[in-house]
């Protein structure tokens, strides 16, 4: 073998020892930022999407990062039978719905209910990052489908649990909310007071910090703008690392029986 093909073997190998993709079918995935790839989508004119969470993986939701370019916008006013969050990570976008404009800059986020006409472009000089998760709203008898949701994380009140502070992006303290939407974050060595195991599912993007997740007996280190799938009864434990404060925006499915999987 000459000296040429041994190099590319070794930086191969260098590549794939690098990666800190994991998948655990059924259990977890950690997909982080550099494994990621864009693809389009209808509908939208200067719009990538990094698909993190669809039904393939298990999920019963879909999830992207959507990074709008400059101009970047949708071609006509959306009308999805989906229940919808939105959360800027970057930049900021020029959001429309029900004849109202709405100014979404770095922590601004939207809750919509299903069929709920919307549009947005981005008008800023520099690309825009945003969450988009999707998923079916399920009908409560005798409780009413709440209305859109526009504000900012800082007109949340952060709530103080047992080790970290939580805030609801999504009032789901209120029944009619089935999409569970937090804003975590922890000081550097701050973690659970235990390993939990619940029946929702999870997605979950790092916003900052680092961290170490224990999840199903395995331990890995994540990092800001990595994505987490976890399962339903997925055990998980998270303890916060690093020299700054580590935040997550957590998505989980509440407030509603199971009876409909029999």
């Amino acid at each position: 073998m000459n000296e040429q093909n041994q190099k590319l073997i070794v930086e191969d190998a260098d590549i794939t020892s690098r990666c800190r993709c994991v998948n655990k079918p059924g259990s977890y995935m950690i997909f982080p930022k550099s494994n990621r790839v864009e693809h389009h989508l209808p509908q939208f004119e200067g719009v990538l999407a990094q698909v993190l969470a669809t039904p393939q993986l298990g999920a019963k939701f879909v999830e992207h990062e959507l990074l709008i370019e400059v101009n970047g916008h949708t071609l006509k006013p959306r009308d999805e039978k989906w229940e919808q969050f939105f959360f800027i990570l970057e930049g900021e976008l020029q959001f429309e719905l029900e004849n109202s404009k709405h100014k979404l800059v770095k922590g601004s986020f939207c809750w919509l209910p299903p069929h709920i006409p919307y549009q947005f472009i981005n008008k800023s000089e520099q690309l825009c990052r945003a969450i988009w998760i999707r998923r079916n709203y399920e009908v409560a008898e005798g409780i009413n489908i709440p209305d859109p949701i526009v504000a900012h994380e800082s007109d949340v009140p952060a709530i103080p649990t047992d080790t970290y502070m939580e805030q609801h992006l999504t009032p789901y303290e209120q029944l009619g909310f089935d999409m569970g939407i937090n804003l975590q974050t922890f000081d550097p060595g701050v973690y659970f007071s235990f390993v939990e195991g619940h029946v929702m599912e999870h997605g979950l993007y790092m916003l900052m910090g680092r961290g170490l997740y224990w999840l199903n007996h395995d331990l890995i280190e994540v990092q800001k703008d990595d994505f987490i799938y976890m399962a339903p009864f997925c055990p998980q434990f998270f303890y916060a690392t690093g020299w700054g404060k580590s935040a997550y925006l957590l998505y989980k499915d509440v407030n509603r029986d199971y009876v409909s999987f029999l």
